[in-house]
């Protein structure tokens, strides 16, 4: 058994609910028990401050704040002699209230809004507001802003081939970038040595910053168009386009949930337009707040992890029965065309251009969107609409009329539609085609329409279907057919893919069979769990070229897996192996091949960002974003920090740790996982919610408190345990508890070391003789030692 020392706060507790006892018997007189309280060293004024109501004690407390049941905010606030909340400058900038002239540094809150109630709990801190709606500040909102910081972004590879045709060869690309009140700037940047040449390149540099009142972003510099119909279109200007992130996020009814492999890309598309894209973690993922999904229309979602690996699976969703209608967005630049693979003999800009996109929804279930771009040498108009008038499909098409110099004139036609037949069966349609003079804006302002030869086959149309039936006992069934045909020489390409994957017990089979022009294509795997990891098993036919292989993938520890495999054909055998290693400072991956050829192969990859943030520096194993936080946990390495967009990330020797990306203008949480915390280590809190708008730089430090305990058994001289009740007594007397259970005693911190004296009911008083352990197992609750009082 413990006795603790009573701490200030716990006797707050303790006055707020002991009066709740006493009123059982008598509502309006609550009392105290006066001869407790003399015995805990307080005078019956204690007990009449806090008689009257729940209150706080006068002067200033940390307490939480909580305004209309809705908006939350803890704050340092004072109360005055009668423990009622003074009102001042700063608390109502805190609490994003408005600012109305105050008589005095402490106005009661029925000064300012006379209908304004309060309601104190002083046992949990906490306060309870209910105000006017005139009582807020329109222009002020929940999201913190500002922050500066300095990082990198860098992605490093290397390589060397052994035996044969040697090489030997590196690439880095990097991003530098600052953020400075909501500016965001960044550069992307890539360097590469090997193949008989060293090369820098600076591809991209702009700055963007919100502009809160347009609910837009702007952006300057080179960059790419941020428009669903020229997407990506490498300018050198200026653009202004709608953030969806600063429209009201909506929240789904079941999360969208999935498995990364890496630092892994994930889209969601509805009616073939991407409607968001964040960055995840290695694991499992969870998205429940989505802006501008659309309700009840099927979303495809897209992984896609760092070597390209695609994952995709859709999914069916329900919001509110009211939000069926997006809101409008738009995009705007102006600018010149910038060409990303300009070389000395082509221009690296072309003459001026501008674009423009508006997309809106003219009725419920219905997405219009009109663009077009404008330059001397190529114009473009685009319309495109999309329509879900079932929860069972969607169908979505598109026209673009495109001219060109020497008055090439051209038009593109394309439709998408996707569809469920039954509970089982899913079939999803596309189809594009152009005229024989439409350009792209690329192949035009770039010039490489003109400096083809005329007989250079181009597309003409492009058409695929695809089929799906799943069922939870015989798996998933799906066939997939694409053509394509080209002008000049009128060849077209057909292929067929027919694939199918089963799970029996504990095994996963899967078979793919695919023909194109490229060949015929076998493909079958069977995977079984085996210890810690997968074994797969894989035979591959190519042309009726046969190969075989074996791999297994596992994991030791945590953040550290690694691969070891076999694969073998006519032609030769190959054994592999590989290992990756997540770290607070990057992410690191290594890579081993040999062949039966004499040939070897040794790769070695890092990733990850560092960056000098609010003062502090500090590390990250996945790239930074443009809204970001800081954790600081002091000395407290290797903690698992996890917050919904940034997956998890890991503190650093010092305790920081980097959120990378966190969506602006929602709330996230973070979470510490406090498993590998020792267990003398005591936080203010393993959580800690951010709402940031776009390109802020938020920190936060959490209190660490190193716990030393140390239990004491007392005995007398005749090794007769003290008796339960005795009073536990400092040297000059003062009054910290009592012996509770075995003569057990809890010393805590300062107390330990300390002189002690027992004081027992109708006996003299004894010293209290014991040694305190010199040091402390961190890993240990506490320490014991035996006692004697003489």
């Amino acid at each position: 058994m413990i006795m603790q020392r009573v701490s200030f706060h716990s006797l707050i507790s303790a006055f707020v609910l002991l009066p709740t006892v006493a009123t059982a018997a008598n509502e309006k007189s609550p009392t105290f028990d006066l001869k407790t309280l003399e015995a805990l060293g307080y005078t019956a004024d204690v007990a009449d401050f806090f008689s009257q109501e729940a209150r706080f004690l006068p002067g200033v407390n940390t307490v939480t704040i909580q305004i209309n049941a809705a908006r939350s905010y803890t704050v340092d606030a004072r109360f005055d002699a009668d423990g009622q909340l003074c009102v001042d400058q700063a608390l109502l900038i805190a609490l994003k209230l408005r600012q109305p002239k105050l008589a005095s540094d402490c106005e009661p809150l029925s000064a300012l809004w006379p209908t304004a109630t309060s309601k104190a709990y002083p046992g949990q801190f906490r306060l309870e507001l209910m105000l006017p709606e005139e009582a807020f500040d329109p222009s002020q909102d929940d999201f913190q802003r500002g922050g500066y910081a300095a990082l990198l972004n860098y992605n490093l590879f290397g390589q060397q081939i052994s035996g044969g045709n040697d090489l030997r060869f590196f690439q880095g690309i990097l991003e530098p970038g600052l953020n400075v009140s909501n500016w965001v700037v960044r550069n992307r940047s890539s360097v590469s040595s090997g193949l008989n040449a060293d090369r820098y390149t600076s591809e991209e540099t702009s700055a963007s910053r919100a502009v809160e009142s347009l609910k837009s972003v702007l952006q300057l510099g080179q960059f790419g168009s941020n428009s669903d119909s020229f997407s990506g279109l490498p300018m050198l200007g200026a653009q202004l386009y709608s953030d969806s992130a600063q429209f009201s996020a909506s929240q789904l009814i079941v999360p969208i949930k999935g498995i990364a492999n890496t630092n892994a890309t994930v889209e969601i598309r509805q009616r073939g337009r991407t409607i968001y894209r964040t960055v995840v973690a290695p694991g499992p993922f969870s998205l429940n707040s989505i802006s501008n999904f659309s309700n009840g229309v099927p979303a495809d979602v897209e992984i896609i992890e760092e070597d390209g690996r695609r994952q995709r699976f859709s999914v069916t969703n329900a919001l509110d029965v009211n939000n069926y209608r997006e809101a409008t967005s738009y995009q705007l630049g102006l600018g010149r065309y910038r060409n990303p693979n300009s070389t000395v003999g082509t221009p690296a800009e072309s003459p001026s251009l501008i674009t423009g996109e508006v997309a809106f929804s003219p009725a419920n279930r219905q997405r219009m969107t009109t663009a077009g771009l404008f330059a001397s040498e190529y114009q473009n108009l685009t319309l495109k609409h999309s329509y879900t008038g079932t929860e069972r499909g969607w169908l979505a098409g598109g026209l673009s009329y495109a001219r060109a110099q020497d008055n090439r004139q051209g038009y593109q036609l394309d439709m998408q539609a996707q569809t469920t037949l039954g509970g089982n069966v899913s079939t999803s349609f596309s189809s594009l085609y152009r005229s024989e003079d439409y350009l792209t804006a690329d192949e035009t302002l770039s010039g490489q329409a003109y400096r083809q030869a005329p007989t250079t086959q181009t597309l003409r149309n492009a058409n695929s279907a695809a089929i799906t039936w799943a069922h939870p006992r015989w798996g998933a069934f799906s066939y997939v057919a694409s053509h394509n045909q080209y002008y000049h020489n009128g060849k077209s390409d057909i292929a067929h893919t027919l694939s199918s994957s089963q799970r029996w017990g504990r095994a996963t089979v899967s078979l793919s069979l695919q023909s194109s022009a490229f060949g015929e294509t076998a493909y079958a795997s069977l995977s079984l769990p085996l210890g810690q990891g997968t074994l797969n098993n894989r035979v591959q036919s190519v042309d009726n070229n046969l190969s075989l292989g074996s791999s297994y993938q596992g994991t030791w520890g945590e953040n550290r897996g690694y691969t070891v495999g076999v694969t073998g054909s006519e032609q030769q055998q190959r054994v592999s192996g590989s290992a990756n290693l997540r770290t607070p400072y990057a992410q690191l991956a290594t890579g081993v091949s040999q062949s039966s050829n004499q040939s070897r192969s040794v790769s070695m990859s890092a990733s990850g960002a560092v960056a000098y943030a609010n003062g502090s520096a500090a590390t990250s194993s996945q790239p930074i974003g443009d809204t970001f936080a800081i954790v600081s946990i002091p000395k407290q390495g290797n903690l698992r920090v996890q917050a919904p967009g940034s997956g998890a990330t890991l503190t650093n020797y010092s305790g920081n740790a980097i959120l990378p990306a966190l969506q602006p203008y929602t709330t996230a949480t973070a979470q510490i996982d406090t498993k590998t915390l020792p267990l003398n280590i005591r936080l203010n809190s393993t959580t800690a919610d951010f709402a940031l708008a776009r390109g802020s730089v938020a920190s936060k430090l959490f209190t660490v408190t190193e716990t030393r305990q140390l239990l004491l058994t007392i005995r007398d001289a005749n090794g007769v345990a003290i008796p339960v009740g005795a009073s536990v007594l400092s040297s000059s007397g003062q009054f910290m508890g009592t012996v509770i259970g075995d003569g057990n005693v809890m010393l805590i911190n300062d107390d330990i070391g300390q002189p002690l004296r027992i004081k027992v009911t109708n006996q003299s008083e004894c010293q209290v003789d014991y040694q305190a352990p010199t040091q402390f197992d961190a890993n240990a609750v506490y320490e014991t030692a035996e006692a004697i009082c003489r």
